[in-house]
């Protein structure tokens, strides 16, 4: 089984304070902060790339967590008004309902993490 693949990264546009993103690579995370952005002011990606910087954030502490969510095992992303999760090997964050999710049995946990 793959684990987890996801990292924080933050990404800084010129006149906007950095914003997390969650992506398996920085230049994923660029692209990410790049749409976000153009949904203010088109620009192209180019130009994204002269006014934007990216540096590795910080993780939060329960960040990539294995969880169960309905019935399937999962990796934790966040938690906000719903709990936001990846499945193993993937990179698409999903939301699920709390009530939907479950702590991981111990055995399941090393399975997982050790892939």
């Amino acid at each position: 089984m793959v684990g987890f693949l996801l990292k924080k990264y933050d990404v800084a546009v010129q006149g906007f304070p950095a914003h997390p993103y969650d992506a398996h690579s920085p230049a994923a995370a660029r692209v990410k902060a790049w749409h976000a952005y153009c949904s203010y002011r088109h620009c192209s990606f180019k130009e994204f790339m002269t006014i934007s910087s990216i540096k590795r954030g910080v993780d939060p502490e329960d960040y990539g967590r294995p969880i169960i969510v309905s019935g399937k095992p999962a990796f934790l992303v966040g938690r906000d008004h719903y709990v936001r999760f990846v499945f193993p090997g993937e990179t698409t964050v999903l939301n699920s309902h709390p009530l939907d999710v479950t702590e991981a049995p111990a055995p399941l946990q090393r399975e997982i993490n050790n892939g």
